[in-house]
């Protein structure tokens, strides 16, 4: 089981070093110029915003850079198989949170916030159903190795998010 755990951890660390990266890029003063809500701004007809606020472009590329950064780091493969595939894996992660932050909209949530035990829960999962499911694409998994990758970078995702709360990265603790 220990094997296992390391197994999975060793798959998701790129995720959880480039997004522990990416909090601190995104508070640094550096590419303010990228500081932009994905959005726009923009409101559909029901008036709530498509995003938030917290979904910006700086954000959204330092996760993929970063990711791809941290994958060389641990993985130390060919340029492709750390950097493209730490990209690919980067991209997943923040293109899955997209959503939750669309719904979290339309329930009325304000930006960094969430609804309960079942949004916090959603909102801790949905990177972690991301990077699995690309992560299938580029390293064949058992669907044991992709449910130990949602489980523990869900659980992993919560973890940090309180620590980076505690270390004044982040505005809410879960």
């Amino acid at each position: 089981m220990l094997t296992f755990i390391k197994h999975v951890f060793f798959l998701i660390s790129p995720a959880i070093l480039g997004g522990v990266l990416n909090m601190v890029f995104v508070k640094l003063p550096i590419f303010k110029a990228w500081q932009i809500p994905m959005d726009g701004g923009k409101t559909l007809r029901d008036g709530k915003r498509i995003f938030g606020d917290n979904k910006t472009w700086k954000g959204f590329v330092g996760m993929i850079v970063l990711t791809a950064f941290s994958a060389w780091l641990f993985w130390r493969g060919t340029f492709q198989y750390s950097y493209l595939y730490g990209a690919w894996l980067g991209f997943a992660y923040v293109i899955f949170e997209l959503p939750n932050s669309f719904f979290k909209r339309r329930l009325g949530l304000k930006p960094g916030k969430n609804g309960g035990l079942v949004q916090t829960l959603c909102d801790q999962a949905d990177s972690a159903i991301g990077y699995a499911l690309f992560l299938t694409i580029i390293h064949p998994m058992s669907w044991h190795e992709i449910v130990g990758i949602i489980v523990i970078g869900t659980a992993t995702h919560y973890v940090f998010n309180i620590l980076l709360f505690f270390l004044k990265l982040r505005n809410q603790r879960g």
